[in-house]
């Protein structure tokens, strides 16, 4: 099993999304827990090698399994903070950093993990500030 570790950053009812040029999906800042990492840990440099900033983790948001390609994966996703302008870090392996509401959920593909807790991330959203 692959485990990974990423941000759920919500500002202003948006989500911080990065598009992946290889897979063709967006998805959260994040990446491969290392062997001497913490899936925290992880999230935490993760952030900043892809957008150039520190995170704040706040909480656990969702830990859970997928399957892609034959492989299995664990995921957990933590929602973060962060104080600063995000920018695009690795183009080499992204293409765009965006932030979507609402509306333009359904107008984007979801990276796997994302989808098995889209239900949750529409909730967020949806909610009047």
């Amino acid at each position: 099993m692959i485990e990974l570790a990423g941000n759920v950053i919500i500002e202003d009812n948006k989500i911080l999304l990065l598009h992946k040029k290889k897979e063709e999906h967006w998805e959260v800042p994040g990446g491969k827990v290392k062997e001497e990492e913490s899936p925290t840990e992880t999230a935490i440099r993760e952030a900043e090698e892809e957008i150039g900033v520190q995170t704040e983790l706040k909480k656990p948001f969702y830990s859970g399994e997928f399957s892609k390609k034959d492989k299995l994966y664990l995921w957990h996703g933590y929602l973060a903070k962060i104080d600063q302008e995000a920018e695009l870090k690795e183009n080499n392996k992204f293409e765009e950093l965006k932030w979507i509401g609402i509306e333009e959920i359904d107008e984007v593909e979801l990276a796997p993990n994302l989808k098995m807790i889209e239900p949750a991330l529409r909730r967020i959203l949806s909610r009047e500030e």
